[in-house]
């Protein structure tokens, strides 16, 4: 099953560092998941297929740096001539895709481990988006952690998820985010 999001998209919406999302690993993972199924469920919902199907994956063979100007892939078969993606939620548009490697890069702004996850296409940023906010309602809903917002009092678990909510059966509905 294809997950559209990481732990470090779920740990950045709930304020975690690196020792706290290593510590609450499998409750993230369990919250990616179930975020992940209910993207799924939503698009059959609208009579469309899975994203996952479409959004083509690889991963990163070396490390990148901010500013490069090509990304080598394990496999970039799957992937437009010209494009644009994601390497871990950061975007970046290229030019050329030979002999797995995506050429002509621009717009990298952080850098990157070897073995990251890179995605083709807008939808794939968008997805990411609406997984980490559902996963992290999710994982503040099983931890009772119920962070207040506004002046209103609202639950920051509940405004996650209706953020979310609303996003994804947008774009389901839409169908792309063009």
């Amino acid at each position: 099953m294809a997950s559209y999001c990481s732990s470090a998209d779920v740990g950045s919406r709930l304020g975690l560092n690196s020792a706290q999302r290593t510590q609450a690993s499998s409750r993230l993972t369990s919250g990616i998941r179930r975020a992940s199924i209910e993207i799924d469920q939503i698009f059959r919902d609208y009579g469309r297929d899975v994203p996952s199907k479409s959004i083509a994956e690889s991963t990163t063979t070396g490390t990148l740096s901010a500013g490069a100007t090509s990304i080598a892939l394990t496999s970039s078969s799957g992937f437009s001539t010209l494009g644009n993606g994601n390497v871990d939620g950061d975007s970046f548009v290229w030019t050329g895709n030979s002999a797995n490697t995506l050429t002509g890069v621009t717009g990298l702004s952080h850098d990157h481990a070897s073995g990251v996850t890179v995605q083709e296409g807008e939808m794939a940023h968008v997805l990411r988006e609406i997984c980490a906010d559902l996963a992290a309602a999710y994982y503040m809903e099983d931890e009772s952690i119920f962070q207040t917002t506004g002046p209103d009092n609202s639950m920051r678990g509940s405004s996650l998820r209706e953020r979310a909510e609303t996003n994804l059966v947008r774009l389901a509905h839409l169908g792309s985010v063009d």
